[in-house]
């Protein structure tokens, strides 16, 4: 399941069993070519696409500094497991099975 927030409300996604949270910028090229590839992943995951600009609060639940777009985070049961990589996901990474 993909979702793209239209509030700032990340907090409500952050006990999903599996959850991939995407930090993204509507100017990030990257970003729009990401997208796709988010609706194959295999697993049973939700993703959650952030926009970083709009979405301060919920840009809170990843740890750091934002450096480039998009950022990948991962997460089981509301724990941050760590980063994954736009590579990743282009690949067919298979989430909840790491």
């Amino acid at each position: 399941m993909v979702i793209e927030l239209d509030k700032d409300n990340l907090a409500d996604y952050m006990s999903e069993k599996h959850l991939l949270v995407v930090a993204s910028a509507d100017w990030c090229g990257s970003c729009k070519k990401l997208k796709p590839h988010l609706h194959k992943l295999e697993g049973d995951v939700t993703v959650v696409i952030v926009d970083a600009e709009k979405h301060l609060r919920s840009m809170k639940f990843l740890p750091g500094k934002t450096e480039f777009y998009p950022r990948l985070g991962y997460y089981e049961n509301g724990y941050y497991i760590g980063v994954i990589t736009q590579l990743d996901i282009i690949n067919g990474l298979k989430l909840g099975k790491i």
